[in-house]
């Protein structure tokens, strides 16, 4: 069996809680550590399949939020305050629907590339995923708004991690305890949204792995 498809104590606990997948308590970390969601919020959720991080999106946001949700792949959640879009972000016709919702308080992202098992290849299609997201940011995130986005470890991590300092008044990386041991994701969070980024043509340096202190807070570079 793939180790990322065997049951554990958190895909146990989705299932009892009602939740579509394990995946939610990823963000339930990430949240209960920044306080980033708030009542009436819209948010946008990039790669929100199957829907875990939309429910709680949905939770946190209450009665007067709204989500809005883009993947190719289908999704397990049915609300009247959820828009999903069934496509490819990076098609403009996509990104021209979600911009129909727009501007948003908060952009989250679980995108993760098909990963083909080459690290290296797999970490820097992770990067380019986090790019366009914060390309999209740039114009479509409220001020003051917040932004997060998972990302391999060994690609472009750390000049994206760099660069959104120019943009957000607080960056921060985050692993949460719910992520598989064997995973090499984390997690970009940026706070307080104020000043495009200019993200350019930039690239990280050439290794492929370093080692982390802890599992959040500026990294250790």
């Amino acid at each position: 069996m793939n180790p990322y498809e065997k049951p554990d104590f958190y895909s146990v606990k989705a299932k009892e809680d009602g939740y579509v997948a394990r995946s939610v308590y990823k963000l339930k970390e990430i949240d209960n550590k920044f306080k980033l969601f708030k009542k009436r919020d819209k948010i946008l959720d990039l790669g929100s399949a199957p829907g875990s991080w939309v429910q709680y999106a949905l939770q946190e946001s209450g009665d007067g939020g709204v989500v809005v949700g883009i993947d190719y792949k289908e999704i397990r959640v049915n609300s009247p305050n959820f828009h999903f879009i069934k496509g490819d972000f990076y098609d403009k016709d996509n990104q021209d629907k979600i911009k129909e919702h727009s501007p948003f308080n908060g952009i989250i992202s679980d995108m993760a590339p098909d990963t083909e098992g080459d690290r290296l290849t797999d970490c820097y299609r992770s990067s380019e995923l986090v790019k366009e997201a914060l390309i999209f940011a740039n114009s479509y995130l409220k001020n003051g708004g917040f932004f997060v986005a998972k990302i391999f470890q060994g690609g472009d991590e750390m000049t994206i991690f760099q660069l959104m300092k120019k943009g957000f008044r607080e960056v921060k990386w985050f692993k949460p305890n719910s992520s598989r041991k064997i995973s090499f994701e984390i997690f970009l969070i940026g706070i307080d949204f104020y000043s495009k980024i200019e993200l350019g043509n930039q690239s990280g340096s050439d290794r492929t792995n370093d080692p982390f202190i802890d599992n959040q807070g500026e990294m250790p570079w």
